[in-house]
């Protein structure tokens, strides 16, 4: 008798439990989703703490700021495509606020009226952009405001890159598509065959030091300074870029790296060779339209430049040391 006591009574309390879920379901929704509140006064803005566009897997931070005469109700956050893994309300940020008792239907505590929160974004894949909706529910209404999110592509670093060059006929090149450096274009990769060609398609970038006039420069394999004769020669367009301090490429982001195309001044005032180059020079270049990899953005950071021996070129040769980014 007390088993079917107690067993009917942990029925009636799983029922009860049932019940007041349901209602605080209830009143989530009616609170956070409900379509047709009049307009609030309630002040909300919303600031992008980050550049409002990126590349797959970074996260888009933004400061909302909420100030009302009225208690707030909830605060919700909608998007187009919804967001990866661990996207929604930062609440760990010590410069924020957490006013909230549900962090995923944004219901807010009671008795508030005002807050700063920070809400993180991290682009999936497959998006060319993204729609957020920032929505403010008051006792008195609704407020909202939308932001509008652009996907870049993402970028490639390669650190500690050399490049030797001995004259303008022997010298290395870049392959930007994949961060390979290809020893002695002339004598390894000038010849025909179906291999060689692979590497020409490739290739975007090269060496040379002019040692009479003891220049240094790098020039697409187009460039008529160069005579490779190979069977395909990239039109690698470069401009120095003043004004500019890079000395850790970790901290360039692919938001960055795609306003110099943006600038479209790489390809109006772009050349195929830029000579003299000094360390500290900061060179943004474009891939040619026809490459096997067409109009992908970089900078070529140039760190060290002197003199050097190594075993494919006979006697002193030159080196370039530089670190590379560019867009995948």
């Amino acid at each position: 008798m007390n088993m079917l006591m107690h067993k009917k009574y942990l029925w009636l309390y799983m029922s009860l439990f049932f019940l007041v879920g349901l209602s605080a379901c209830v009143d989530l929704v009616d609170e956070g989703l409900e379509v047709n509140y009049p307009l609030s006064d309630a002040s909300l803005t919303v600031q992008a703490i980050t550049a409002e566009k990126g590349a797959v897997d970074e996260t888009i931070s933004y400061q909302i700021s909420v100030s009302s005469s009225e208690d707030i109700k909830s605060c919700i956050v909608q998007s187009s495509n919804p967001g990866q893994n661990g996207s929604g309300f930062n609440v760990s940020d010590p410069a924020f606020d957490d006013p909230f008792i549900d962090h995923i239907f944004g219901t807010v505590q009671k008795n508030t009226q005002s807050f700063t929160a920070r809400f993180d974004y991290i682009i999936p894949k497959d998006i060319n952009k993204s729609r957020l909706s920032f929505s403010v529910i008051d006792e008195a209404g609704k407020v909202s405001i939308e932001k509008t999110i652009e996907v870049v592509p993402s970028i490639a670093r390669y650190s500690n890159q050399k490049l030797y060059a001995k004259d303008k006929n022997f010298q290395d090149a870049f392959a930007s598509i994949e961060g390979e450096v290809y020893e002695d274009i002339k004598s390894n990769y000038s010849s025909v065959s179906e291999a060689n060609r692979e590497v020409q398609e490739k290739i975007d970038i090269l060496f040379y030091y002019d040692a009479n006039a003891r220049r240094s420069t790098i020039a697409a394999p187009a460039s008529e300074r160069l005579g490779l004769s190979l069977s395909v020669e990239n039109k690698t367009l470069f401009k120095k870029l003043s004004g500019l301090n890079i000395s850790d490429i970790s901290e360039l982001s692919p938001a960055y790296i795609s306003q110099l195309r943006e600038n479209a001044s790489l390809l109006q005032e772009g050349s195929m060779q830029i000579d003299n180059l000094k360390v500290g020079d900061v060179v943004g270049f474009i891939t040619d339209l026809n490459a096997r990899h067409s109009l992908k953005t970089g900078l070529l950071i140039v760190t060290g430049l002197h003199p050097s021996t190594v075993p494919q070129y006979d006697g002193v040769s030159y080196v370039l040391e530089c670190d590379i980014v560019v867009q995948e």
